[in-house]
C-alpha cells in the first residue's frame, strides 16, 4: 500500500506547450494534501486529476519564478470567492527566506482582497532548514539557480520523496536526494557539451541519481527540446535503475 501519492500537474517550463503546464505536484498522504510549487495551469490540472483546491493543506514553494508561482493569486481567489465554500483552515506556505517578504508585496498590487482573508497564511521559510508538515519530516537545502531554490525532501516513515526544483548540477543536490525512493528532479535540457550552470541534463540527473543512490527518477520541468531526443536513455547511460518521464497528470506512488 503506497504511503504518498504525486500527481503530476505541470511538467514544463516557461515555454508553454499544449501538453506540459508549468512547475506543479499534487501531493496526498494520510488525508493532507499539498502543492509542491504553483505555475500556471496548476489549478486546472489539479481540477483535471479530480482533486480540489478546496483541500489543499499547505504549498511548497521552491523558488519565486513565475513558472512556479503564477497560479497562487489564482487559487486564492478561487478559495475564497467560491460559492458556498468558506474556507476557515490555515494555509501554511514555505519557501525560501523572503517568501513572506514577496507574498505582502504580491497582495499589495491587488489589495484588500488578498490582504485580508478570511483565513490565515502560516508562513515557514528558510533554507538548510527541517520542518515537521503533518507527522513528516521536510527538510530543504539550496539548489544552485538564478535565484535562491529550496528543493525539498519529504520523509514518509522508511520512503523518501525529493523534488528538487530549478537546479545546476552541485553536490547538495546529491546529498538532499541519498536513498530517495522517488527523486522528481528538473531535466530542463537533452544532453549538451556545455551544460548550464542553473538547470540539469539527462546525464547529470543519472550521475546525481547514481551518486546519490536514488531508486526511481522522474524527469520533469522539460523544455520542448526534450521532445525531439530519447532523455531517458541518455540518463540511463549512468543510472540503471527506474526511469520516466513526468506527464501532466501522471501519478506517481511511494
Amino acid at each position: 500500500m503506497a504511503l504518498a501519492n504525486i500527481t503530476i500537474l505541470g511538467s514544463g517550463t516557461c515555454a508553454a506547450t499544449r501538453e506540459r503546464s508549468m512547475a506543479s505536484y499534487h501531493l496526498s498522504f494520510a488525508g493532507r494534501q499539498a502543492l509542491l510549487d504553483i505555475g500556471a495551469g496548476a489549478l486546472r490540472r489539479l481540477l483535471e486529476a479530480g482533486l480540489s483546491y478546496r483541500e489543499i493543506d499547505a504549498i511548497f514553494i521552491t523558488h519565486h519564478h513565475i513558472d512556479h508561482i503564477a497560479d497562487l493569486v489564482p487559487f486564492l481567489w478561487a478559495t475564497r470567492y467560491t460559492p458556498e465554500f468558506n474556507r476557515t483552515q490555515t494555509l501554511e506556505i514555505y519557501g525560501p527566506s523572503g517568501t513572506e517578504a514577496w507574498y505582502n508585496a504580491l497582495a499589495l498590487g491587488f489589495g484588500a482582497w488578498m490582504q485580508e482573508l478570511p483565513f490565515e497564511i502560516q508562513f515557514h521559510e528558510g533554507q538548510e532548514t527541517a520542518w515537521e508538515w503533518s507527522g513528516v519530516k521536510v527538510t530543504t537545502s539550496p539548489m544552485r539557480h538564478s535565484v535562491p531554490v529550496n528543493g525539498y525532501r519529504f520523509e514518509f516513515g522508511q520512503k523518501t520523496l525529493v523534488y528538487t526544483g530549478d537546479t545546476g548540477f552541485h553536490e547538495n543536490v546529491i546529498r538532499l536526494a541519498e536513498g530517495a525512493d522517488v527523486l522528481l528532479i528538473e531535466c530542463s535540457f537533452p544532453d549538451r557539451e556545455q551544460p548550464l550552470d542553473i538547470h540539469l541534463t539527462p546525464s547529470q540527473v543519472g550521475k546525481i541519481a547514481t551518486a546519490a543512490g536514488a531508486r526511481h527518477v522522474v524527469l520533469t520541468h522539460l523544455y520542448p527540446e526534450c521532445e525531439a531526443v530519447d532523455i531517458v536513455a541518455q540518463c540511463r547511460r549512468f543510472f540503471s535503475g527506474p526511469v520516466d518521464v513526468a506527464r501532466d497528470l501522471q501519478k506517481v506512488s511511494i
